[in-house]
C-alpha cells in the first residue's frame, strides 16, 4: 500500500521580491473623467456609414490631455462603428507621429493602453472591440515604448468616456487612451 501524497512546500523567495522593469507602480494622478452608464442608444441614420470614412464624426481624432504634467493622456478617437483598426487619418496625425517618437525615446515613460467602445450592440462585441481598438494602437509603438508597456486591455463594462447620448459623444467613446506616466524608471 501507497502512502497519500504530501503537498510540496511553497516556495518563498529569500529577500524582497523584485518588481518586473514595467510593472512600477502607478502614480496618483487626476483620473481622465469617464461615464459609467448601462444606457444604450441607438445609431441614427446614416451615423455608422460616416463613422468610416476618413473625416469620420470628429474634427480631431488625436489628443493629449492634459497638454503637461506628471500624468498624460493620449486619446486617439472616432473608429468607425465595428472597427478596431486606426484611420489613416489618425495614423498620419502629426500629434501622434510626435508622441510616438517621445514614447520611443524618453526611456522614464510608461504605459496603460485602453480600449474604448460605445455602448451600442452585444457586450462580447464590445469587449473585442476595445480589445482590439488597445492592441492595434499598441501595435503603433516602436521596441522600446512596447517595453515600458504594463497593460493592454479594454475599458471595464459600462465605462465610457462620454454618455452615449449623442452621435458625438458616441463617436468620442470609440477610442482608445494611452495613458502615460512619467518617471518610470525610478519614483512617479
Amino acid at each position: 500500500m501507497g502512502r497519500a501524497p504530501q503537498p510540496l512546500p511553497q516556495y518563498t523567495p529569500p529577500g524582497p521580491v523584485e518588481q518586473m522593469p514595467n510593472m512600477a507602480t502607478q502614480p496618483q494622478c487626476s483620473p481622465l473623467a469617464k461615464v459609467h452608464s448601462a444606457d444604450v442608444f441607438p445609431y441614427v441614420a446614416n451615423e455608422v456609414a460616416t463613422s468610416r470614412t476618413e473625416v469620420g464624426h470628429l474634427g480631431v481624432d488625436v489628443s493629449l490631455v492634459p497638454p503637461a504634467g506628471i500624468c498624460q493622456y493620449l486619446i486617439i478617437w472616432d473608429f468607425g462603428v465595428d472597427w478596431r483598426h486606426l484611420k489613416n487619418i489618425a495614423k498620419r496625425d502629426p500629434l501622434l507621429a510626435a508622441q510616438l517618437i517621445r514614447f520611443e525615446s524618453d526611456k522614464s515613460l510608461q504605459f496603460q493602453i485602453v480600449g474604448y467602445s460605445d455602448s451600442t450592440g452585444g457586450e462580447r462585441n464590445n469587449i473585442f472591440l476595445r480589445t482590439g481598438r488597445a492592441k492595434n494602437v499598441f501595435h503603433l509603438f516602436g521596441p522600446s515604448a512596447r517595453s515600458r508597456v504594463f497593460s493592454v486591455k479594454p475599458a471595464s463594462h459600462y465605462e465610457y468616456l462620454k454618455d452615449n447620448t449623442t452621435v458625438m459623444n458616441r463617436a468620442t467613446n470609440r477610442a482608445v487612451v494611452v495613458e502615460i506616466f512619467a518617471g518610470g524608471g525610478g519614483t512617479i
